[in-house]
């Protein structure tokens, strides 16, 4: 006996094959086209391959690709001449092109002639300046952060600086490697009083320039600068100290 419903199924399927824009597939059907579609990708060329893997490889290596590096935009003559001579003298230098400040490279001597690479921060230029006023200095003092910042003012104006906390200590580099001048704190010597180690200098070379560094006098209390009166070649100054006024008491002692 024939089921109810049995009739209608045809016709409903009829209608759904009319109604659906994409003809209707089995899974039978589906599974094989799967696997053509697997069987495609796999007998794809080498040269596909390899270009894929170039691609991603470029990938890669772009983001792994250093920044590109400004490259340095050299003064014009007229502007160099201005430079070298605000770097000859004493204090700040800005650049004559954008009035920025420099940043300083390491001072390199070549043939006895000591000079260094600076750049401007503002625009980019940089050019190699002679240093010709460049004196190896001896700086003498037990008190570390003053040792530092007068270690930081002679570098920066290209000045070599041989430091040491201890007088007696500096006495025998001064005898092994002669600088050109020395910077004394009269107060901090360490072993040996400040005299003597002024003494000592004059002895080994009579034209060794000193300069002595001490504070200000209280109301009530001695020079400390009062310990080397008397002696000869020797240039007192006051802490503090701007780096003017030290880098041009270097430049008088070099002369």
């Amino acid at each position: 006996m024939e089921q109810p419903g049995t009739r209608r199924q045809p016709e409903r399927r009829r209608l759904w094959d009319r109604r659906s824009p994409a003809a209707r597939r089995s899974g039978s059907d589906r599974r094989s086209g799967e696997q053509r579609a697997s069987v495609a990708v796999e007998r794809r060329g080498a040269p596909e391959r390899r270009a894929d893997e170039r691609r991603s490889g470029d990938r890669r290596s772009t983001a792994r690709r250093r920044p590109s590096v400004r490259t340095p935009v050299p003064f014009s003559s007229e502007a160099f001449a201005e430079l070298k001579a605000r770097f000859a003298a004493p204090g700040p230098v800005t650049c004559p092109a954008c009035d920025a400040r420099f940043t300083l490279g390491p001072i390199v001597a070549r043939e006895g002639v000591a000079s260094r690479q600076v750049f401007c921060v503002g625009c980019g230029r940089a050019a190699v300046i002679p240093v010709p006023h460049a004196a190896r200095v001896l700086l003498v003092g037990a008190d570390a952060p003053l040792r530092g910042l007068l270690r930081e003012m002679l570098s920066s104006a290209g000045h070599e600086v041989i430091e040491t906390d201890d007088a007696e200590v500096g006495l025998a580099a001064w005898r092994e490697s002669p600088a050109d001048l020395a910077v004394v704190d009269v107060v901090a010597t360490g072993r040996m009083p400040a005299a003597t180690f002024v003494r000592e200098l004059r002895r080994d070379r009579a034209d060794a320039g000193v300069i002595v560094l001490a504070g200000r006098t209280s109301y009530f209390g001695k020079d400390p600068l009062s310990v080397v009166e008397g002696l000869e070649g020797v240039q007192p100054i006051r802490v503090p100290v701007s780096r003017e006024a030290l880098l041009k008491t270097v430049q008088e002692l070099r002369r």
